[in-house]
């Protein structure tokens, strides 16, 4: 193709001479006929001079456009990758239940989204919440309604915030507030406190957040992992004893051991737990979150036993009656609340 370029080029310029110098000799002598004017090589008349130009250059143009063309499908084109399609929500079943046990009140309280607002679900998923009112300040019953309610309100509300971590992060600091500002509002500051653990299923994956005691699991088939930790006092005294400050006996037997050392009510969050990257779910799997009167009185097995085999709310519902069934002095408040992909 570069040398019938070249060659075309050669021609189109001789060419071009030969009608310039044609046109500049009629030009100069008006006597002359252009028929009869010897112009060196050729005595062709000017008009076919201009013919053959013409030719030349569309011949040209023809050429430069298919070696263009030829240059295009040699290049692979650079096509845009088609948008993913959005992962639709899972269907959520939730389930919940509870018992005062043999407390004096229910200082235990828990929510959740509204699972029937598919435009909330699209955006922010489907979240849980559940909190446990320290039984040994004042105001748990209190502390852990507002708590819940700060949490659900703020997360539904905080549309502007980009990610699902940052709106637990912020929905928790809101429920903290919202739990100080009770304090405040009731002479009962450094006095007031509750335990918060909130769960986020979002396009199958799962997001959560704790402070306190409470647990989150997730139950996915035969297993079920413990996913919270528990900010007591006895996580410091065991790691004192690990590392021979103190003997393991001194550590099982201090009073202070059950003593939460992070809850909602304190003007600092230290201890924070907060899932590092999402979880990713499949239809069955199950989270269940619950108060320490539930794993308290139950063990892994047991509460493993009971989820993977009946549906979600008969699963909370006797969860609890299994609880009871154990008839333990003194039996704190027990809830558990659900979350089951379909």
């Amino acid at each position: 193709m570069r040398y019938i370029l070249r060659i075309c080029g050669i021609f189109l310029l001789f060419f071009f001479f030969q009608s310039f110098s044609v046109i500049v000799l009629a030009s100069t002598d008006r006597t002359s006929n252009f028929s009869s004017i010897d112009v060196r090589l050729t005595n062709l008349p000017w008009w076919i001079y201009g013919i053959i130009l013409v030719v030349l250059i569309g011949l040209v143009f023809v050429l430069l456009r298919r070696k263009n063309q030829d240059l295009q499908n040699r290049i692979p084109i650079r096509r845009e990758e088609p948008i993913t399609k959005r992962r639709e929500n899972p269907t959520i079943i939730p389930g919940n239940a509870q018992t005062i046990g043999s407390r004096d009140e229910q200082q235990d309280a828990f929510g959740f989204s509204d699972i029937y607002d598919d435009a909330f679900m699209q955006e922010f998923g489907v979240l849980a919440v559940l909190a446990d009112g320290m039984g040994g300040l004042h105001g748990g019953r209190e502390a852990s309604h507002v708590a819940v309610q700060g949490f659900l309100d703020h997360y539904s509300q905080s549309s502007a915030i980009p990610s699902i971590p940052q709106k637990l992060i912020s929905s928790l600091d809101a429920a903290n507030q919202s739990v100080l500002q009770f304090a405040r509002e009731q002479r009962l500051l450094g006095n007031v406190g509750t335990t918060l653990v909130a769960a986020v299923i979002f396009q199958h994956e799962l997001y959560w957040i704790s402070v306190g005691d409470s647990r989150i699991y997730l139950m996915q088939g035969e297993s079920l992992t413990q996913l919270t930790n528990e900010h007591k006092y006895a996580t410091e005294l065991e790691k004192r004893a690990a590392l021979g400050e103190i003997s393991e006996e001194v550590a099982k037997n201090d009073p202070q051991r059950e003593s939460l050392t992070s809850f909602l009510g304190l003007e600092k969050l230290e201890q924070v737990d907060i899932s590092e990257k999402s979880i990713s779910l499949q239809k069955g799997d199950s989270i269940i979150l619950c108060s320490d009167g539930v794993y308290g009185s139950l063990s892994n097995d047991e509460i493993l036993e009971v989820c993977r085999y009946l549906p979600t709310q008969e699963s909370a519902e006797e969860l609890i009656t299994l609880v009871l069934s154990k008839k333990i002095v003194n039996q704190d408040n027990a809830t558990v609340a659900i979350l089951t992909i379909d």
